[in-house]
């Protein structure tokens, strides 16, 4: 029984690793959806040749309201489905 404790230290810290590992990689959904969304938005503003960047604006707002949504959606699934929700 001496490996028990060590055995469990490990698991916690696995356990700990996948955690971090899956909100950052939620954090870069969010930079990455916003990203994208004032590089498209700057490219139709340059294309459509606007003194202000209304879609550079708007779509990186609206992809970040989309990815938080999906953010959202994810987390609830998450929650319902984690082993001590009864």
């Amino acid at each position: 029984m001496p490996s028990d404790p060590q055995k469990r230290k490990s698991t916690n810290r696995k356990n700990s690793i996948k955690i971090l590992a899956k909100y950052s990689g939620m954090g870069f959904q969010l930079f990455a959806a916003c990203l994208a969304g004032a590089f498209i938005g700057k490219w139709l503003d340059a294309k459509m040749q606007l003194e202000r960047p209304l879609w550079a604006v708007l779509l990186t707002v609206l992809f970040m309201v989309a990815s938080l949504y999906a953010l959202y959606k994810q987390l609830l699934q998450d929650d319902s489905s984690s082993p001590d929700n009864p």
